[in-house]
């Protein structure tokens, strides 16, 4: 059974409902945000550790999906990304310039294929969190 705490970031009403539910069926806490300044709002009212990881949609109005997750960097570096898009050359993109930028993946995809990848984002998430926690305690 997957566990976390999820932010979808999708434009598309539809298709935000669908990502929020198949998610939930797997098991993770979903939030949705029709867009990344929706987004923002709410990370910076509850705080980037109200969540485990991102799922954001590349190609969004207002500022899109990379654009979000430079301004993420910038507020916390540990929580980890996936970027969802429906073409396949930004899904085939480098994007190293993003280190929390974790998974791109092409829509659709298959729920188990993107809960196994969000599951490892939670993962690395929780893991840089309480290594940032020790480290600040030293």
């Amino acid at each position: 059974m997957n566990s976390g705490r999820i932010l979808v970031i999708e434009d598309d009403p539809p298709s935000r409902m669908m990502l929020a539910r198949g998610l939930q069926r797997l098991g993770f806490s979903v939030e949705a945000s029709q867009d990344a300044i929706e987004a923002q709002a709410r990370i910076r009212t509850s705080g980037a550790t109200a969540y485990d990881a991102v799922v954001v949609d590349l190609r969004m109005p207002r500022m899109d999906g990379l654009e979000f997750v430079s301004w993420l960097e910038g507020h916390d570096a540990s929580l980890g990304c996936m970027l969802l898009t429906a073409q396949q050359e930004d899904a085939m993109r480098d994007h190293q310039e993003h280190p929390a930028l974790l998974f791109r993946m092409q829509k659709p995809t298959s729920f188990p294929v993107l809960g196994e990848a969000l599951q490892k984002i939670v993962d690395f998430t929780l893991a840089h969190r309480v290594e940032k926690s020790a480290v600040v305690r030293v």
